[in-house]
């Protein structure tokens, strides 16, 4: 069977990138990958994704502002009928630099921000003097008026700080703020402390739910968490459902996937077994036909718990993280803290 389009594709377009950030997924350093692909290579690839049928394309990195022809990238995915954002750390993003990205066509820019504070934000990214700059670089953005929403990792024992983070979103006039679950892959294999309990990402949930009913202008969405949609549907009216959630589950090859910058296809950026090689097969094909992809699709493979779950399809149990522990596709995800019981519709 024909599988459907993907809602969006990440494309990681270059490894470069000026941060160290400890929860990175492409293990960026300071210089491309040798066999990074080309601006020709790169925009073929861009071509086949819309081709498979796409909405939208994430360009992001390392730092997407870092390789030299990305606003051409960005013009490019623009003229094939893309709606093209951008993920970036901001830190880069001067005035003229932010003209630039409306001159190309950019559509929207997520920034990633990982505390409240200049001391949090830092230690995690890195490097000293980040916070200062990431926060010229959203003043930037938005006198440009370039959409742009904030992107904050929940990590253990700092998790409680995306309330604050939320409130200097909204006070900038962001659009959304779409939150991360640590997950140790790439660099993040080195810093296992960082995992959220499952005590802390189920209270996690019920803040977010809170803020979000109580909100009638921002936005909330998160990653790597797909149990919230369970605990959503489990708590909020139907109609507030309806008008105030956005649906999130670990579509990871079913609605969504990720390119690297040497053409390696992933499920998902925190999800790191290889669909395949967009320079030995065209993305469409590997799309359509990668067994790894097959395999995410059919929820009914799914192990233990997650197997036996009337939210299978909703949820599915966040995938990235079962494979990062277990190196299956289809296990239980033990994070769950839901009872049997509670997983019955």
């Amino acid at each position: 069977m024909k599988a459907a389009a993907p809602t969006l594709v990440s494309f990681a377009v270059t490894r470069e990138c000026n941060l160290k950030c400890k929860h990175c997924y492409s293990q960026s350093v300071d210089s491309p990958h040798p066999r990074e692909l080309n601006t020709a290579e790169a925009k073929r690839l861009i071509g086949q994704i819309a081709e498979a049928g796409a909405h939208l394309i994430i360009l992001d990195g390392g730092e997407p502002l870092m390789r030299p022809d990305i606003f051409d990238l960005v013009r490019h995915s623009q003229s094939v009928g893309l709606t093209t954002v951008m993920g970036t750390n901001g830190t880069l993003i001067t005035a003229e630099v932010a003209a630039k990205l409306v001159e190309a066509g950019i559509q929207a820019l997520a920034i990633s921000l990982d505390g409240a504070d200049e001391e949090t934000h830092d230690a995690f990214r890195g490097v000293e003097g980040v916070w200062e700059q990431t926060l010229r670089g959203i003043e930037n953005v938005r006198q440009a008026g370039i959409p742009f929403q904030i992107a904050p990792t929940l990590r253990h024992g700092r998790w409680e700080q995306w309330g604050a983070i939320a409130d200097k979103a909204k006070e900038w006039g962001a659009t959304a703020v779409e939150v991360f679950d640590y997950v140790p892959v790439g660099r993040g294999e080195e810093y296992p402390e960082f995992e959220m309990t499952v005590e802390e990402r189920r209270a996690f949930v019920r803040e977010y739910i809170a803020r979000q009913r109580a909100e009638d202008e921002m936005v909330y969405r998160c990653v790597a968490l797909p149990q919230f949609w369970v605990e959503v549907e489990k708590t909020v009216p139907e109609d507030e459902v309806l008008t105030k959630f956005v649906r999130s589950c670990c579509a990871a090859g079913t609605r969504y996937c990720c390119v690297l910058y040497e053409g390696t296809v992933y499920p998902c950026m925190v999800l790191q077994e290889k669909a395949g090689d967009v320079r030995e097969q065209s993305f469409v094909d590997i799309w359509q036909k990668s067994e790894v992809f097959q395999i995410l699709r059919d929820r009914d493979r799914l192990e233990g718990k997650c197997g036996r779950c009337d939210y299978r399809y909703i949820c599915g149990g966040a995938r990235c993280r079962v494979y990062a522990k277990t190196g299956s596709l289809t296990a239980e995800d033990d994070a769950c803290w839901f009872s049997e019981e509670e997983l019955k519709r």
